[in-house]
């Protein structure tokens, strides 16, 4: 009787520990993410693209007081450019007639470089990408009607996107 009393206590001590080992559960109160942390979170397998960037400028220049709703339109003058590797061979040839003379033949020649795949399949190898060049952006706010705020909202959209401020314009929202 003893040893079965103590067998159940010893249970229900071990069941105490083991539930509690777990991760804290939150008691509704979870704590806010920013902005931009939303925004990420939104489409975090998508890659780089001229929607998701607007998307996170805006909900950037949202947090900003007295700002309301925001709307942010990119403008880009040229598109996102992946860079290849390339293998350079360069090759200088002093013709013997002319050795005294500064006529040097110079070859170059360039071949991209390949990877070989899975399968036999070979494929180019890239470098990096390049990013499109922004050529203005378009800020419509509820605040901005109040030239303070359009003033805010045009220093941190040329900061966040590393641009001239000429190469913003803010407007009111309606």
């Amino acid at each position: 009787m003893i040893l079965t009393l103590f067998l159940l206590a010893g249970m229900g001590i071990g069941f105490m520990f083991w539930g509690g080992s777990g991760p804290p559960k939150s008691a509704g109160n979870a704590p806010e993410l920013s902005a931009k942390g939303l925004a990420l979170m939104e489409k975090a397998d998508e890659r780089w693209s001229e929607s998701r960037l607007e998307r996170e400028v805006a909900a950037i220049l949202a947090q900003i007081k007295g700002v309301g709703r925001v709307a942010v339109d990119l403008h880009l003058a040229t598109t996102e450019e992946t860079q290849w590797l390339y293998r350079e061979e360069r090759q200088e040839r002093v013709p013997p007639a002319e050795q005294g003379k500064n006529s040097n033949d110079l070859m170059l020649r360039r071949e991209p470089v390949f990877q070989r795949k899975s399968g036999g399949t070979e494929v180019p190898v890239s470098s990096g990408q390049k990013a499109p060049v922004i050529s203005g952006v378009l800020v419509v706010a509820e605040g901005a009607a109040d030239p303070a705020i359009r003033q805010q909202l045009g220093e941190a959209t040329a900061v966040l996107l590393g641009i001239a401020l000429h190469r913003v314009i803010v407007l009111p929202w309606g």
